[in-house]
């Protein structure tokens, strides 16, 4: 393995290093998406996430962006399941949160926007999920679209009407008619 990101044949060869790298790389990430998410217990959808690719890494097929998609596409099915058992319980609605995925990659908030917290409440949950894994976690829209299980047009198309939303719920005078 060479120094720096390993290849995903050292992974699929279980190379001790390079699973360091993906745990380091992946962990604090899943569980600040899962946190954001509203997720029950964000740290077991980072474990049973990691766990789950780990199990299937030798099946895999793909560079570093497609692994990318590929966690934050587990990551995701776990906060869907969870939503989804929380929801017929007739638990409280999520909690989109502003803790932090990691001390390194931390978000602050100011005061004002609270009333992002707002706006961001008025959309649909998968197209906050698709702001949130786009713009805080960083994906791509590609990626994006692959960790929601939608087309790439479709995550586009839902990422800028999503915006526009935005725009329109934070400033009304400023929307054109």
């Amino acid at each position: 393995m060479a120094l720096g990101r390993p290849s995903i044949s050292d992974l699929k060869r279980g190379d001790a290093r390079a699973w360091k790298w993906f745990v380091d790389e992946f962990a604090s990430s899943v569980t600040g998406y899962a946190r954001r998410a509203g997720h029950s217990d964000p740290e077991e959808v980072t474990g049973s996430t990691l766990e789950t690719i780990a199990k299937k890494i030798v099946h895999f097929e793909g560079g570093h962006g497609e692994l990318r998609s590929y966690v934050f596409s587990v990551a995701h099915a776990r906060i869907v399941d969870d939503i989804r058992r929380r929801s017929r319980r007739q638990e409280v609605a999520i909690d989109w949160s502003t803790q932090a995925a990691g001390e390194e990659q931390a978000i602050t908030f100011a005061a004002a926007d609270t009333q992002l917290l707002d706006a961001l409440a008025t959309l649909p949950e998968e197209t906050r999920q698709m702001l949130e894994l786009r713009y805080v976690v960083g994906l791509s829209t590609k990626e994006t679209a692959r960790a929601i299980g939608k087309s790439e047009v479709a995550t586009r198309v839902a990422l800028s009407r999503g915006m526009a939303r935005l725009r329109e719920v934070l400033d009304p005078e400023g929307v054109a008619p």
